[in-house]
């Protein structure tokens, strides 16, 4: 009698990690499962039409309504766990055991014709239970296939259950290895997704919260020597912008929490530009911010940004130099040089932004004597 493959369905499409997909499972999963269900159609026929006794083909035809029920509800409230290693669950465990006593009671009855209900049964164990459960699952299922045929003299008639069940093995077998793959390749996937985010976030916090905190620091180092001096109206003109300053970092500070940290270039600019007045260096700009790809410029604000707070920190520069222009921008100034130091975070974090929009950050000396920071993306622009 001919059989189809119960539970195959079940292993189609399976949850990856994506929300969506996993909320299918766990909602309508059994319906894929259930589909499966139909073939009992041939243990019923068998029941109906050969020569039983009627109370034989009411119980049967009873235990063959719970054993369909009980493997739906199954599929139902575990398929959740298939590409996850199956369940422990006792309920899980106890509906399989009550699916295996039906088939055990079918057995005497129908004979070889029970060997229709095996692959329903390996379809739970592999899927839905333990790896424990599922081999153990797997080696009765494999001796019975042969055992019940020789012992109820019908092999010969018994060919096709037989390659129907181990070729459903194989493939339930490998299609859960596929599965599990598939979610493990998802796991390392989402890990480095994660990893990523936070290294955007140390680098958003040290380039921009960073840069806030330079600032604030000078300022008020600025506002001390200007309170010391007895100039008061200015030393308060300082603790203003001191102020606004740290409203600024609040604000960096939740755009860097929420994702959005994208920098206007030409603001920074000015901002930059402000920075250095403050601290009486002299800064120049050749080229607009319009040079830039639209594209590119909250990235190119960033490492702008990293660069002059660098020299602001720790070059004793009397001026820095910006060039901006198409497929190239640089930060020149006159300060102490890198002076065969290692690099710090600041310029790794420059050199690790340019990659992440396909530029390249060299980092050298510069023409007028201290350090150049240059970044060449080419003329066109990659997308952000």
């Amino acid at each position: 009698m001919s059989q189809a493959l119960p539970g195959a369905g079940a292993a189609d499409d399976l949850p990856c990690g994506f929300d969506d997909d996993q909320k299918f499972w766990d909602r309508r999963g059994w319906l894929i499962a259930g589909v499966w269900v139909i073939f009992l159609v041939f243990p019923v026929l068998d029941l109906l039409l050969d020569d039983y006794a009627l109370p034989i083909r009411i119980i049967g035809l009873a235990l063959i309504a719970l054993f369909a029920a009980v493997y739906l509800q199954s599929y139902a409230a575990f398929s959740w766990t298939i590409g996850q290693g199956g369940t422990s669950a006792r309920r899980a465990q106890a509906n399989f055991l009550v699916l295996c006593a039906i088939v055990a009671l079918g057995i005497p009855v129908i004979g070889v014709t029970a060997m229709g209900l095996f692959p329903f049964i390996t379809s739970f164990a592999i899927f839905l239970l333990n790896r424990k459960w599922a081999i153990a699952s797997y080696a009765a299922v494999l001796v019975l296939s042969f055992a019940l045929p020789i012992i109820f003299g019908q092999f010969m008639d018994a060919i096709f259950l037989i390659g129907l069940n181990l070729v459903l093995m194989v493939v339930y077998a490998i299609t859960v290895a596929a599965i599990q793959r598939s979610a493990t390749a998802e796991k390392i996937r989402s890990d480095y997704l994660l990893v990523a985010e936070q290294e955007r976030v140390a680098r958003d916090v040290h380039d921009g919260i960073g840069h806030s905190l330079t600032a604030l620091n000078l300022k008020a180092q600025l506002a001390l020597r200007l309170m010391d001096q007895e100039q008061y109206a200015q030393a308060r003109g300082e603790l203003v912008q001191l102020s606004a300053l740290a409203v600024d970092a609040l604000d960096s500070v939740r755009t860097t929490v929420q994702g959005l940290s994208r920098q206007d270039l030409a603001a920074e600019l000015s901002e930059l530009r402000q920075a250095c007045s403050d601290n009486n260096l002299e800064f120049s700009v050749a080229g607009t911010a319009e040079e830039v790809p639209g594209a590119l410029r909250s990235h190119v604000a960033w490492i702008l940004r990293e660069a002059v707070t660098n020299v602001l920190r720790h070059a004793h520069a009397s001026t820095i130099v910006l060039h901006l222009e198409p497929g190239k921008v640089s930060v020149d100034d006159d300060g102490d040089g890198l002076q065969a130091s290692t690099p710090g975070h600041g310029i790794r974090g420059m050199q690790e932004r340019a990659r992440q929009f396909g530029a390249i950050c060299t980092v050298g000396a510069s023409r007028l004597g201290g350090t150049s920071v240059q970044v060449a993306f080419g003329t066109k622009g990659n997308e952000a």
